[in-house]
């Protein structure tokens, strides 16, 4: 299986046309990922005349054998010269590399306000516009709508990308909810897409010669596309089952000595299981319950300026309920009211005229009076609400807690490619492929996929499935147990 580079120039004419080939390179390294972008590096001879075509400005188009379209595109953004006394001699190397074109989004910020046309305002206007900007539709359209107006045709003229087709918009896939206001647009793809089984791409195309924007649904190829031991394409699987590092999480809110409400939640399967028991104290001081005389949580609350209790403000900063809101208002427009009244005191110009304030003032004060009477009995019937709120606030963090420490178990496993079954021709990343070990199965999206290829022809492609590799490795406890249970059974047996 072999590899194609070609160097495509800068931008003319809304264009990036191919320059050349570079078929004398010495090692090809790509990373392609999922909803995110890659990573490339080439090494090649310097001073030749194929060197001399990679030059800032321009990127790269690498395609595949037996594959129509371009596996990979990016931009050159380094390069790095490299001699030594063996193998580099002579003029020596240079290594040139850069990201995969995916980039580009990375490189854009969600500008918060927009003209009625639906196109952003340029930054010295942003000041008249919204402070954010709520967003709301299936992730195909929403994904597209951002591009466009970032970089495509709706874009600002010194923001928008030459060389690049946004391409007609799309209506697909589940909705997503979210408000903006100056965030990384390729942060926000990745969470708008994580679960989602949708993913975009920016690539060359031969056709317009352009970099396209394609948002497209993940494959399930779990049932073609398969890894295991017996077909040959599986390098090495590892897998590993660990007791859990916290079986009781005692979470602490507000409080001091016995005053201090305390709750303890607890993993009794995983004691049971590993015979194991770990403590551990969650400090949430800022939770503001407090242990009442029967032993059951108390909001903790003080008093307010004007002696009511106050209990804060809920989650989303606005008051617990709609009543106590209502009451709020009414108080704050009494003494508004009351305020106008004082001041027509103030100003009235003869005793006809301050007698009508001062009575008009007696009035606003006995309403300011009745709203203020009323207002300690909305705070009262608000309180259950807040308590409520708090209390499961502390069995949260309980669970949280109970939830890093759990027992886990993790697959790694190291596909490989073979003349049955190869990445670019038949699986890409964002597909849905299975991979089966120890008897278990496990279907899960091809995330990433590294390339290395020498001028030798070894060509090394190795997939990474699921979050393996991730940093956020899926907890496979179950099946991973069950592997290791079947594993035992079939060696008692022999």
């Amino acid at each position: 299986m072999g590899y194609r580079v070609f160097v495509r120039d800068v931008p003319q004419g809304g264009e990036r046309r191919i320059v050349g080939e570079i078929d004398t390179w010495i090692k090809l390294d790509l990373v392609i990922r999922f909803n995110q972008p890659g990573t490339w590096q080439l090494l090649v001879k310097s001073g030749t005349t194929q060197a001399e075509l990679l030059q800032k400005g321009r990127g790269i188009v690498v395609y595949q054998d037996g594959v129509a379209d371009p596996v990979f595109s990016g931009q050159i953004d380094a390069f790095e010269r490299y001699w030594t006394n063996d193998q580099h001699t002579a003029q020596g190397s240079v290594f040139v590399g850069g990201k995969s074109d995916d980039d580009l989004l990375y490189g854009f910020l969600a500008f918060p306000a927009v003209t009625e046309a639906g196109r952003p305002l340029p930054v010295e206007q942003l000041y008249s516009g919204t402070d954010n900007r709520p967003v709301a539709g299936p992730v195909g359209q929403v994904v597209w709508s951002e591009v466009d107006m970032a970089m495509g045709a709706r874009a600002l003229p010194d923001r928008r990308v030459d060389g690049l087709a946004v391409g007609p918009g799309s209506t697909a896939g589940p909705g997503v909810k979210d408000t903006l206001r100056f965030d990384s647009l390729g942060a926000k793809f990745e969470e708008w897409l994580k679960d989602k089984q949708f993913g975009y791409r920016f690539v060359w195309s031969p056709v317009s010669r352009r970099v396209e924007f394609q948002v497209y649904e993940c494959r399930d190829l779990s049932k073609q596309v398969r890894f295991s031991t017996d077909l040959g394409n599986l390098k090495q699987f590892t897998w590993q089952l660990k007791a859990p590092t916290v079986t009781r999480a005692i979470v602490a809110c507000q409080g001091e000595g016995s005053d201090r409400y305390l709750i303890q939640r607890i993993d009794s399967d995983g004691e049971a299981e590993w015979g194991v028991r770990r403590e551990v104290l969650v400090d949430r001081r800022d939770i503001p319950l407090k242990t009442g005389s029967d032993g059951k949580p108390v909001l903790v609350t003080k008093a307010g300026s004007d002696g009511v209790e106050d209990i804060g403000a809920g989650p989303d900063g606005k008051e617990w309920t709609p009543e106590l809101a209502a009451a709020k208002t009414v108080v704050a427009d009494a003494a508004k009211r009351v305020a106008d009244a004082e001041k027509k005191v103030e100003e009235a110009r003869n005793d006809e005229e301050k007698k009508r304030a001062e009575a008009e003032l007696t009035a606003m004060k006995a309403v300011e009076e009745k709203a203020k009477r009323a207002l300690p009995g909305a705070v009262e019937k608000a309180k259950p609400v807040a308590l409520a709120h708090f209390v499961q606030a502390a069995e949260d963090a309980a669970k949280k807690a109970l939830k890093d420490g759990e027992k886990n178990g993790h697959f790694q496993i190291y596909p490989i490619d073979t003349e049955q079954i190869r990445y670019g021709r038949d699986y890409r990343v964002g597909d849905v492929v299975t991979v089966a070990a120890d008897g278990e199965e496990h279907s899960d999206v091809v995330r990433e996929v590294s390339i290395s290829v020498d001028d030798g022809g070894r060509t090394d492609v190795t997939p990474k499935i699921g979050e393996q590799g991730t940093g956020e490795p899926l907890n496979l406890y179950r099946q991973v147990s069950e592997m290791r249970e079947k594993l035992r059974k079939l060696e008692a047996r022999m």
